[in-house]
Parts: structure tokens; C-alpha cells; sequence
């Protein structure tokens, strides 16, 4: 990461709160009657937008990626929408920003920071290209979108049956998580964005699969390659609390004959760096790969710090960092901006990169 772009960023962290009071000022003035639309709780609602807003802002800044705050302007957008949001307002509160951001950051941060609103603005104006993620054809997606069914229907015995028997009728697991599961997930999360699903619907999903998850991994043990020497570290980056999905890259790599040490989510870099380090001593038990998955934008700078943290120690900087998520699917080539060795694009996809960086003893042997 650009140091003078992260220096950016952190000016945007600190005067968050006071950047959005003064656009909310601005809101509320330039619009006598906003309040009375909002049953006298515009401040409320329309500040945490902007703290929102500028909390993205400040990741896609210290990436130097204008794009990422413009997604999520569309996505934000969107979803005010389907909540009956006058388009007047949604284009006002941008408007808001930045024309506080304008007045209260140094010159040299508000020029740099300037370009991201103006993307931002004009995504609001380009039509929304989100849809649902399970319109796919085939067994796969039908299974996807009966196992969503059951977990909404508040069902998990069946949602249970369907993963296994899938798994058992000879889908392989990468594809039981790839093209069921992971689909599922990330139709309820958009379904919540969208508010056609409760913050019940979605933690319920969540806990559900996450159990799932576990009793899938016993069941496709006989999958299992033998344990070929090779040791990997799992995690999802501090401040990231998404686990399911490098719980499955874990699982995978496992079935690949990899060991596998699982750290679950919110892992500080230098928890991982620790880790790599304590184990070094010992050739038998040192890690061969860091594995870590930022699954939100908001993640980006921890994956960043992640980077640093590895590069500076003596023994972390010789392990491979493979990395992926959501926040990394929407800019190509921003993992490679971070530092990072390996980019995943997919669950199985983790695997393969894995092979590359870090090949198993049998694929070097000559044939």
C-alpha cells in the first residue's frame, strides 16, 4: 500500500464523526423538510450512512482503488432504495460528503481523496447490475436454492440431508461448498443487504451452515488424500468476523493432503506472524503457506497490515501469503497491489494456488 494514500486514510479515520456532523449539518440545511420525512430521525439514520460511506471511502482510498468506493455506492444505493429512499436523498448525502470533505481535510488529502466521491457520485447514476446469485441453471444451483430454502424455512435437518446427500450421491466436496453452500451464503447476505431477509434469517443461515460445514468434513474423510508433508495456517484477517468461507479453503486443503492449523476470524497480523514464527524452529512443524481471507472492504487494510507485518519478520517473510475473499473479487489485481503472493478467485481455485506456491512432494518427483 501507498504510504502517502494510507497517511489519506487515516485522516478520513479520524474525523469520520465530525466529517459526517457537518454533512448532516449540510443535509438538514440545504432540505428543511428531510427531518419530517423520516419521522424526525433523519440525523440518526442519515449519519450512520455517512459513517458508513466514509469508513469505505477510507479502504478504497488507502488501496488506490476509486472503483471500490464506487461498488459500494451502487450497492449502498440499491439498498436504500428497496427501503423507499427518495432518489433526491441518496444523491444529496453523497453531495453532503463531499463537499465536507472538501472543507475539513488538509489540501493535499482532500485533492487526492476528491476523484473517490466523484466515482462514487456518478455510480449513483449508472443503473444497478446486482441480481439474485442462484438464477443458474443445472443440479448445482437447484441444489443451492433448495438448501437456501430449507435454512430460510428455518429447516436445518433438511438443509443437512440435502449437503450430505449430495456429497454422498459422489459430488465432490469442493463442489458441495463451491456450488451449493458458498452460492447459498452469498444469496442471503444480499437478500439481508436488500432487506428481503431479516438479520435473523442471515445469522440463523450462518450458524446453520457453519455446523453443516463440520459434519461435511467428517463425512468426505474417506476423500482424503494422505498427508503429504506440507502445512498450512488459515485465517480470516483482523476485523474480518466471516469464518465459514476459509473454513471451507481450510477443509479443501486438508482433502489436497495438506495440515492445516484453522485460527477462525479476526486474526491480528501479528497473531499470525507469531504463529509462523513459534513453529519455524522446528522443520518438522514450520509452515510452508499463510492462508487469509478479507471478506468486506473494510477488511483491505488489515490484509495490508498482514502483508507488512510477514515481510518484516525474518522467518514469516520466507512463507508464501495466499489470499482471497470477497473485498478481492470486485478490482483485479488489488491483491497483488497488497503484496500478496497468490490470489484465490474461487474455494477450489484456493487449492490450485496452493499447489503452485507451495507444490507437494509428489508432483516434484520426475516422471
Amino acid at each position: 500500500m501507498d504510504p502517502a494514500l494510507r497517511s489519506h486514510a487515516a485522516t478520513l479515520d479520524d474525523l469520520r464523526r465530525g466529517l459526517a456532523d457537518l454533512a448532516m449539518d449540510g443535509l438538514l440545511g440545504s432540505d428543511p423538510a428531510l427531518d419530517g420525512r423520516y419521522g424526525g430521525n433523519a440525523r440518526r439514520i442519515w449519519r450512520t450512512e455517512m459513517e458508513s460511506r466514509l469508513a469505505h471511502l477510507a479502504e478504497a482510498v488507502a488501496c488506490g482503488r476509486p472503483g471500490l468506493f464506487a461498488s459500494h455506492a451502487s450497492w449502498s444505493a440499491e439498498a436504500l432504495r428497496t427501503r423507499g429512499v427518495p432518489e433526491s436523498d441518496i444523491r444529496a448525502h453523497m453531495e453532503q460528503l463531499s463537499v465536507a470533505v472538501a472543507a475539513e481535510l488538509p489540501d493535499t488529502a482532500a485533492a487526492a481523496v476528491g476523484p473517490y466521491l466523484v466515482e462514487g457520485a456518478r455510480a449513483l447514476e449508472r443503473p444497478f447490475s446486482g441480481a439474485g446469485l442462484l438464477d443458474g441453471e443445472g443440479r448445482e444451483s437447484t441444489l443451492a436454492r433448495l438448501y437456501l430454502l430449507h435454512l430460510l424455512q428455518r429447516d436445518k435437518e433438511q438443509a443437512t440431508a440435502l449437503a450430505l446427500d449430495a456429497l454422498r450421491g459422489g459430488l465432490p466436496l469442493g463442489d458441495v461448498y463451491e456450488r451449493v453452500l458458498a452460492p447459498a451464503m452469498a444469496e442471503i447476505g444480499r437478500m439481508w443487504h436488500m432487506q428481503e431477509a431479516s438479520i435473523a434469517d442471515e445469522h440463523y443461515c450462518t450458524a446453520a451452515t457453519r455446523s453443516i460445514v463440520a459434519q461435511l468434513r467428517v463425512a468426505a474423510s474417506g476423500q482424503a488424500r494422505p498427508a503429504d508433508g506440507r502445512r498450512a495456517i488459515c485465517c480470516s484477517v483482523a476485523g474480518d468476523m466471516h469464518e465459514v468461507g476459509i473454513r471451507m479453503v481450510a477443509d479443501l486443503l486438508e482433502i489436497d493432503g495438506w495440515s492445516v492449523e484453522f485460527l477462525g476470524c479476526n486474526v491480528p497480523a501479528g497473531e499470525v506472524v507469531m504463529s509462523v514464527e513459534e513453529r519455524s524452529a522446528t522443520p518438522a512443524s514450520a509452515f510452508h503457506l499463510v492462508v487469509a481471507s478479507a471478506s468486506t472492504t473494510l477488511a483491505l487494510r488489515s490484509l495490508g497490515d498482514l502483508v507488512a507485518t510477514m515481510r518484516a519478520s525474518p522467518f514469516a517473510s520466507a512463507v508464501p501469503l495466499l489470499v482471497g475473499g470477497g473485498a478481492l473479487a470486485e478490482e483485479p489485481g488489488l491483491g497483488a497491489t497488497l503484496g500478496a503472493d497468490a490470489v484465490a478467485h474461487s474455494l477450489r481455485d484456493a487449492v490450485v494456488q496452493a499447489g503452485l506456491l507451495v507444490p507437494s512432494r509428489a508432483s516434484r518427483l520426475p516422471r
